[in-house]
């Protein structure tokens, strides 16, 4: 699968929306890292955003590794020592 940058890479040390991407490409250092996608949208009641039980859900990356998370577009990603990239996917 082709991926397209659409913007700059962003630390992901803090919460950050990469953006407002709906799919981000996480990638890691030296490290194994755990990354915290957090539902930052309001619910409005008719299922639109839906929400994550407890607000959140916890990605495990292997070191030296990268992957696309599909996210809504306010979601953060946050992950110590990684960085993530605006994409889009297919055959671009």
């Amino acid at each position: 699968m082709a991926l397209k940058p659409l913007a700059n890479s962003v630390s992901l040390g803090s919460a950050n929306n990469c953006y407002l991407a709906t799919a981000v490409y996480v990638v890691t250092s030296n490290n194994s890292v755990t990354v915290t996608v957090a539902n930052t949208d309001v619910d409005t009641g008719n299922g639109q955003h839906g929400s994550y039980a407890g607000g959140s859900v916890i990605v495990k990356l292997p070191a030296n590794s990268g992957t696309v998370i599909r996210k809504r577009p306010y979601d953060t990603l946050t992950g110590a020592g990684c960085y993530g990239t605006k994409v889009a996917e297919g055959d671009i």
